[in-house]
């Protein structure tokens, strides 16, 4: 590719940090790029839940389109922030090393001892952080990570709850601690960078061919799961693929109720129903 790549990507920090992650990638292969900041439907209005959004992947349509409109030639994101469907004429041809998938409770107070509002969107890390911190009340916080930290530096909310990989990627330091896996499970794909590029395209080739398979392996393996049961970020889901011991877990949670399953290898129909029954039943 002796041409300039086009990266299309959100504008925030975080997002061009990870730009500029898959850039020397690029870079170190010779190949020239320049990075497209995208305003996302999902950036536009800071006000509404995640969870109450219709459409799926509201971080990411927009930015996808810029590919098929012919102004990017591959898409870079944060890889939890992507639906399982993600159009026919796109695909994932490549996922980071992946970094902590654990989140990181921001505050000056320990969790144990916490009592308070803590800011966030997610569902997710509603349903289980309220199992174990029955004194903790959740207040919708949208926004850019550093916009989140200010509104708490302000005291809008007493803690936050931040991917602890987007801490490292920015260089942050923080007061508070890593959440436990066992306490909070990660969202599926947290931790990769995902590039979206057309299938079948010189670029998909490019991408495929210098894969970090351990990553592709548990990047590919939690969406086929998502697209198995049919999830979005209105559902407190946690899927976990990890390579090295060929193992997948499985996490719900609702109305202070925590359910797990672990498997060896990829959930068969009768698995796929059991965790439908407990998401859906």
């Amino acid at each position: 590719m002796e041409r300039t790549l086009r990266i299309a990507t959100r504008g925030s920090r975080l997002a061009l940090i990870q730009s500029y992650i898959i850039g020397e990638i690029l870079s170190n292969n010779g190949i020239k790029y320049k990075i497209i900041p995208v305003k996302s439907e999902g950036d536009k209005d800071l006000t509404k839940p995640l969870y109450e959004y219709n459409e799926r992947g509201i971080f990411v349509k927009a930015i996808n389109e810029e590919i098929l409109k012919g102004n990017a030639d591959i898409a870079v994101h944060s890889a939890k922030d992507l639906p399982f469907d993600i159009g026919e004429e796109l695909e994932i041809s490549y996922y980071s090393e992946r970094g902590d998938t654990r989140d990181y409770f921001v505050s000056n107070i320990a969790m144990e001892v916490f009592s308070g509002t803590v800011g966030g969107s997610s569902i997710r890390r509603q349903n289980f952080l309220s199992i174990k911190y029955d004194k903790m009340s959740f207040k919708n916080l949208r926004g850019n990570i550093d916009t989140r930290i200010t509104k708490w530096k302000n005291n809008e909310v007493d803690g936050l709850v931040i991917a602890k990989v987007a801490i490292d990627r920015l260089g942050l330091s923080l007061p508070g601690e890593i959440i436990s896996e066992s306490v909070l499970p990660p969202a599926p794909n947290q931790g990769l960078i995902a590039v979206v590029t057309r299938k079948n395209s010189e670029e998909s080739k490019f991408f495929n061919s210098i894969r970090n398979l351990v990553s592709f392996w548990e990047g590919d393996i939690e969406r086929k799961l998502m697209g198995k049961l049919s999830i979005g970020c209105d559902l407190a889901v946690s899927i976990r693929a990890y390579q090295e011991i060929r193992t997948i877990k499985f996490s719900f949670a609702r109305e202070g109720k925590r359910y797990d399953l672990s498997f060896k290898n990829f959930p068969d129909s009768k698995a796929i129903r059991e965790m439908r029954d407990i998401i859906y039943g």
